[in-house]
């Protein structure tokens, strides 16, 4: 799987390396996940707010999944379900056809 980060917030690489941690988990489970990008920005600096864009390269339609936070593990968190769910989403049309 191929991975591409757009980091122009500037944050620190664990939460990049968490990102494709969770990724790589997403993708063992349901294996349909063929690369995916991750767009980092921060949007303001008082507070410091950021958004995260993750796309996810699947069969048919690519799955996009956004948040916005000012704290960094519950952004990542809230990604991650957020992921997981469409991932099953997506998961049930594939095998509902």
């Amino acid at each position: 799987m191929k991975f591409t980060i757009r980091n122009h917030a500037n944050i620190a690489n664990k939460y990049i390396r968490f990102a494709k941690w969770k990724i790589r988990k997403l993708s063992s489970k349901f294996s349909d996940i063929l690369y995916s990008e991750i767009y980092v920005k921060k949007i303001s600096d008082r507070p410091e707010v950021y958004e995260t864009v993750v796309k996810l390269g699947v069969p048919g339609n690519d799955i996009i999944v956004s948040e916005k936070s000012d704290n960094l593990n519950k952004l990542w968190s809230n990604l991650s379900k957020k992921m997981k769910r469409q991932m099953r989403r997506h998961n049930e049309k594939v095998v509902s056809k």
